[in-house]
């Protein structure tokens, strides 16, 4: 089974790189984040034609969630992990023995600032919901844009600081609260060179120079773990060369693993 995650920064604008990517790794389940549009204008009708269900949440502009799969989801969770701003940024949901969630992580903006108590807000929230899926789904799986680098081996050197967000202390602490209640961070599980991300800023040529970060995330449960047979960083979409029709590129790139 194939399962991948992409921060796609607007459906709509990434679309045709979205049903690209569908016909070139032919994932069972695509989880995206920042869909950023209102559920009337989800692009169901393309998604259904590349042969592939849709399930999402949105709200204009910002944020918004989606599950495209193969087979159609059950047992829909919609937007679970949540607080009084109501943001759209959750959405779980069942694929046979097989429970996904969809996450798109508070990024924080600043350290203290409002914005980065509400994330550790959040971030508190996620964990008490897992805490529940845990003990309901020992095939668990938790995917999507985490806005945290694990560990300093996770940027790129000038951005190693425990004083900047995506790095800070209290949110690795989160992370690490989450991962302790029996999750592994697959991408562990495999030997990776040196400097491998998952985001560039659009800005300063951060992809040419390669001054990245490593946010977007596939946490799974010990089963999931051992079923886990590949994990691959698909930074090829990252290339304006690589969609046919549409250069404008998203500034994450998948997160695809392989499991038994």
């Amino acid at each position: 089974m194939i399962l991948a995650t992409w921060n796609v920064n607007s459906v709509n604008v990434r679309l045709p790189a979205i049903l690209q990517y569908l016909a070139e790794e032919t994932p069972d389940v695509l989880v995206i984040q920042e869909t950023k549009c209102i559920d009337e204008n989800f692009p169901v009708k393309q998604i259904q034609d590349a042969g592939y269900y849709s399930s999402f949440c949105g709200q204009k502009t910002y944020n918004g969630v989606a599950i495209i799969s193969k087979a159609e989801a059950t047992d829909l969770d919609i937007n679970p992990v949540s607080t009084s701003q109501n943001e759209m940024r959750s959405l779980s949901a069942t694929f046979g023995d097989l429970r996904v969630v969809n996450l798109y992580v508070v990024n924080g903006k600043d350290i203290g600032t409002d914005k980065y108590d509400y994330k550790l807000e959040w971030l508190d929230n996620l964990i008490a919901y897992t805490k529940k899926s845990v003990s309901k789904y020992p095939k668990l799986v938790l995917m999507g844009d985490f806005n945290i680098a694990p560990k300093d081996t996770d940027v790129y050197h000038e951005a190693s600081t425990s004083d900047r967000i995506l790095c800070s202390k209290p949110e690795r602490k989160k992370l690490e609260e989450l991962l302790s209640l029996g999750l592994k961070d697959l991408y562990l599980n495999f030997n990776f060179p040196d400097e491998t991300y998952t985001w560039w800023d659009y800005r300063s040529g951060a992809f040419q120079r390669n001054q990245g970060y490593r946010i977007d995330l596939v946490l799974g449960s010990e089963t999931v773990s051992k079923l886990c047979k590949e994990y691959h960083i698909d930074k090829k979409t990252r290339y304006k060369s690589w969609c046919l029709t549409e250069p404008r590129t998203s500034d994450h790139v998948p997160v695809r693993i392989i499991i038994e």
